[in-house]
């Protein structure tokens, strides 16, 4: 499929939206991630160790964000030079980061999140179905770019993502902890493995 059609211009105005939409976004929610993750660690030491797992999802999911906004602003300069296959590239790395290292990782370190800094079971139990009832609707809804780039097979990434966010919050729950660092790894592992599997 052609990235540029009969009339080139519309189809740049239709790129240069796109890519001002993706800036827009990815930069609101680092600047989001990087507040948290400021707020969280100004109060670290009121918290229990459990804390640490979610500040590293938020500052990963800072990263990706971050990285994300520039390969799309810099996106933006290879339109006026038509190298179609260039921004293709970009726009689908920009994706991937930003829905991998930013969505995911923010979506899992909400529920952790507040585990910490509330004892309010309903609060507690309340954030962690929503986030992960949102994040499994966005799968089923066929929205996701994991379900693009692995078809049938990305329900699995996605119930082992949930499955270890669901032991994760347990643990981390009842103060249990020395599962938090292997599920930790596990799940970015996963999440690496599905973002260099992209279509």
């Amino acid at each position: 499929m052609k990235l540029f059609n009969k009339n080139p211009k519309e189809d740049l105005g239709l790129i240069q939206d796109e890519i001002q939409t993706s800036v827009s976004f990815t930069s609101f929610f680092t600047a989001v991630t990087l507040f948290f993750v400021g707020l969280l660690i100004t109060q670290y030491k009121s918290f229990d160790p459990s804390v640490s797992m979610p500040i590293l999802f938020l500052i990963l999911s800072t990263f990706g964000f971050l990285y994300s906004t520039l390969i799309f602003a810099n996106a933006s300069g290879k339109i006026a030079r038509f190298e179609e296959k260039d921004i293709r590239k970009d726009m689908g790395l920009g994706n991937s980061l930003s829905e991998y290292f930013g969505v995911y990782l923010l979506v899992l370190s909400i529920p952790l999140v507040i585990n910490v800094i509330t004892e309010d079971y309903f609060l507690r139990i309340a954030t962690i179905l929503a986030a992960l009832g949102g994040l499994s609707i966005y799968h089923f809804a066929g929205f996701s770019i994991m379900g693009r780039s692995f078809k049938k097979t990305h329900y699995i990434f996605l119930l082992l993502l949930v499955a270890l966010e669901v032991m994760m919050y347990l643990f981390q729950f009842n103060n249990i902890f020395y599962f938090t660092s292997t599920a930790v790894v596990l799940i970015l592992l996963l999440i690496v493995i599905s973002a260099l599997s992209r279509e």
